[in-house]
């Protein structure tokens, strides 16, 4: 990531410092995760959990954004008070394997996911400290690619514990091996974040709507990310009731999802940065839909995994896109807020669109392939709203500078062009 050097300067010495502490967090945070996210929702449904049970479930992690508003009262303001709560979080998994019933299912994954969306907002504020704007996607293409990575190794040797010694005991040593990881956030040095401003739930709404880009974004994010939350639940009894697969083809099928956003995570970086990062996330967003549509009509499990390639290839594009997006187009100060309001907002349709399917499911008005096209439906809505969305420079309307000085110092930022690159000379 750094130019190689004989005698690197200190601040390339602590970019690489901050780098492998970030890559190390992030195992923890991809291993955990995995399971989390492949393994509970089959672990639950073979507990005989029903849809709107798993609705629930799917709802916790926007529930936990929803939350995440009050982050600026509530959420972490130093490198250390980061790692408590993450550690926290994964921690709270062991709770499953004492008692492994469904109302623990719901509520442990709760806990884990506002460990994630309270402590994201200053994260990101962290990233434009510690790392230079002209290689930020790249350095979050490569901490995606470590989480990746590590969920791919996790989701494999997840199903295998899981049918040898029970799905709540492999998620339990996820969450210790989430809590020991999430210790390497203490270490960050980026000495301009250290304690930044706090915010009210109604100024981090406020500054994402005051920025009409990430406006348009949250709002094609809202239906293409609306579909997919609510096909969520779906997915399960397509595994489950329709192909009755094993917890170890679910494995497969979250090794195969994670392998295809680790190989991605790095290009989509590049595009960001050379091309922007809507560029990148509307590429995404087709392969997403196309990844829906495809579980839809599934008939084997071979197609599952043709989908899972694409639904990660998607995700990872997601990851960076917004990112990017929020970086580009905010001040270093105001970061942290505008990721909470992000996160808000999109908790808020989370939680409405995970319920929505599973509900007119259980109701006997769609059966699972109806309901994954009207999901398609909405996302293909956002797909649209995506291709249609601009980056042009509003007046007003500021970004950082592109190198690390000025806004790892929060000096006044440039501004970005319509292509995404910088306006303002490295």
């Amino acid at each position: 990531m750094l130019r190689p050097s004989l005698h690197p300067s200190p601040t390339q010495r602590a970019v690489g410092r901050n780098l492998a502490l970030d890559l190390v967090a992030a195992v923890g945070v991809g291993v955990s995760m995995a399971l989390v996210t492949s393994l509970l929702p089959t672990i639950a449904r073979r507990g005989g959990l029903e849809p709107m049970g798993l609705a629930a479930l799917a709802a916790a992690p926007f529930i936990a954004n929803l939350l995440s508003a009050f982050a600026g009262r509530f959420g972490p303001r130093s490198t250390n008070q980061l790692a408590l709560i993450r550690c926290a979080g994964a921690a709270s998994l062991v709770a499953l394997l004492v008692v492994p019933t469904a109302p623990v299912m719901i509520g442990m994954s709760i806990i884990f996911w506002i460990s994630l969306s309270f402590g994201s907002p200053f994260h990101l504020r962290l990233w434009g400290a510690m790392y230079p704007a002209r290689l930020r996607g790249r350095i979050v293409g490569v901490i995606g690619t470590g989480r990746a990575a590590a969920g791919a190794l996790a989701a494999l040797a997840g199903g295998l514990v899981a049918d040898q010694l029970g799905g709540p005991t492999a998620v339990a040593i996820a969450g210790v091996v989430g809590a020991v990881c999430a210790i390497g956030y203490a270490g960050f040095h980026a000495r301009a974040a250290e304690r930044p401003p706090m915010f009210s739930a109604r100024d981090s709404i406020r500054a994402l709507r005051d920025r009409p880009v990430l406006s348009k974004v949250a709002l094609a994010q809202g239906f293409y990310g609306g579909g997919l939350i609510a096909a969520l639940p779906l997915y399960a009894l397509v595994y489950v009731d329709r192909l009755d697969l094993s917890l170890a083809d679910v494995g497969i099928i979250g090794i195969l999802t994670a392998a295809s956003t680790t190989v991605s995570f790095i290009a989509w970086g590049v595009v960001s940065d050379r091309f922007g990062a809507l560029v990148a996330m509307r590429v995404g967003t087709a392969l997403g839909l196309a990844a829906l549509v495809a579980v839809a009509f599934a008939p084997g499990v071979a197609v599952l995994w043709v989908a899972a390639l694409a639904a990660g290839a998607a995700s990872a594009s997601i990851d960076v896109g917004i990112a990017a997006v929020v970086s580009d187009h905010t001040p270093l100060a105001s970061r942290a807020a505008a990721m909470a309001g992000w996160n808000a907002i999109t908790g808020a349709r989370g939680i409405a669109a995970a319920f929505l399917m599973s509900a007119l499911l259980q109701a006997g008005i769609v059966d699972v392939t109806v309901g994954l096209l009207l999901c398609a439906v909405a996302t293909g809505i956002g797909v649209v709203l995506y291709g249609r969305a601009s980056t042009a420079v509003v007046p007003g309307e500021a970004a950082e500078a592109p190198t690390g000085g000025p806004a790892m110092l929060g000096a006044a930022p440039g501004l970005r062009t319509a292509s995404g690159r910088s306006s303002v000379a490295p």
